[in-house]
């Protein structure tokens, strides 16, 4: 009862914040121009420090190469999970504009929207390096065979998209370089002047309050009457929150990490759809309002799913 009820504490926490920051979109404080703005400043300035300062905060040299080996466990579980939902869409005959995004929402998760700052409520600080380390692997597969995937089961001429010419520099966004200049950093024994430390410190802690609130801006300017609920929403659903997680902890039978850094893996699987998924479905010309649906009900199923999944974790 202890672990569910702090569970549900971690995650009203994480909503309330979400929800005020819909709110603040409803009365009109927020607009899409807000939602870019925080966007740019997620991506590009404040999640980039947060990282830094935590890989440093967190990891000695021989840690991290202790650890190295469980960051096959994500990737490996992204990629089966893409495998069942490549079957799933066989077996019941989804359209192809559909097809590619239906396996990407099913296989991948808000990793960094959601998962990073509902971990840190969940677990605390010590959870950043485990949720960085799901995060790389989310979002290298995610921007390879992810969005390959939607665009060339769109209506797109995929030839014309120029996919693999801008997949790496779309792959090596700032979170993702500091992520690898943070390990270089360990790697090489070396530590940043105090001075600096704090001063991104500062800075990084405000990743997680505007994360929270973009998510709650993105949600709500969603267009509301085409919201779909259907065969494959209830697929979507069981990949997100069941599937994934489960092939998470069968990996870690066979892949000896430690607990702290299983749990953070599960909970970081079982995030709802990446808000990414309706961006890059209405680029390629694919189903993007499918994509808009999986990430509103995913996102509000999770409310009820993420304390289950707590109190699961915590018996297993």
């Amino acid at each position: 009862m202890h672990h569910f009820l702090s569970a549900v504490q971690g995650v009203l926490v994480i909503f309330i914040v979400l929800g005020i920051g819909f709110y603040l979109a409803k009365i009109g404080w927020f607009d899409d121009g807000t939602a870019k703005l925080f966007l740019k400043l997620i991506l590009n300035v404040t999640m980039p420090m947060d990282i830094l300062v935590n890989l440093s905060l967190s990891f000695s040299k021989s840690q991290f190469l202790s650890s190295l080996k469980g960051e096959l466990i994500p990737f490996l579980s992204i990629l089966s999970s893409y495998f069942i939902a490549y079957v799933l869409s066989r077996i019941i005959k989804i359209e192809r504009k559909r097809r590619g995004v239906f396996m990407a929402t099913f296989s991948f998760s808000n990793a960094i929207f959601i998962g990073l700052p509902l971990c840190r409520v969940l677990f605390g600080d010590v959870s950043t390096p485990y949720s960085l380390m799901y995060y790389m692997a989310n979002t290298v597969l995610w921007w390879t065979i992810g969005v390959y995937c939607i665009a060339i089961d769109s209506e797109t001429d995929f030839k014309k998209t120029g996919f693999w010419k801008g997949a790496l520099k779309r792959i090596m966004s700032p979170p993702l370089v500091a992520l690898f200049v943070g390990i270089t950093l360990i790697l090489l024994n070396v530590k940043l002047p105090d001075f600096l430390m704090k001063s991104m410190e500062l800075i990084g802690d405000i990743t997680t309050p505007l994360s929270l609130f973009y998510v709650g801006i993105v949600i709500y300017n969603m267009e509301k009457e085409k919201l779909r609920f259907s065969k494959e929403t209830v697929l979507v659903l069981l990949g997100r929150f069941l599937i994934a997680p489960a092939l998470i902890y069968l990996m870690a039978l066979f892949i000896d990490v430690p607990r702290i850094m299983r749990d953070v893996f599960i909970v970081m699987s079982g995030m709802p759809v990446m808000v990414n998924s309706s961006i890059v479905s209405r680029v390629y010309g694919a189903d993007y309002e499918f994509a808009t649906s999986m990430i509103t009900y995913s996102t509000i199923f999770s409310i009820i799913v993420i304390p289950a999944l707590m109190v699961l974790i915590n018996r297993i």
